[in-house]
């Protein structure tokens, strides 16, 4: 799956219960949203400051900080080839 496509399955998420799907419930409450991005971020953080890094852990962490943060992103109406766009601007 590529992040494009996850971020069309997480756009189609917005209709659906918050009481059937985390996404769903991601999206109506973007506090809980960014709490989620901070956590996973700080648990990749953690994970990519050990000794002897496991990278099937970073890898694992990295998943659920993309995953959270493209929730963030589309709960914002922020799509993202527009991060993209941002990130192209800044090559030199």
């Amino acid at each position: 799956m590529t992040l494009n496509e996850l971020e069309q399955v997480l756009q189609s998420r917005r209709t659906a219960d918050p009481a059937e799907s985390y996404t769903a419930r991601l999206l109506a409450d973007p506090f809980l949203t960014q709490r989620k991005i901070m956590e996973e971020a700080f648990e990749l953080c953690h994970e990519l400051d050990q000794q002897a890094v496991d990278p099937s852990l970073i890898a694992e962490e990295a998943a659920d900080l993309l995953y959270h943060l493209l929730v963030g992103l589309v709960g914002a109406q922020v799509g993202l080839n527009d991060v993209l766009g941002v990130l192209e601007g800044r090559r030199s």
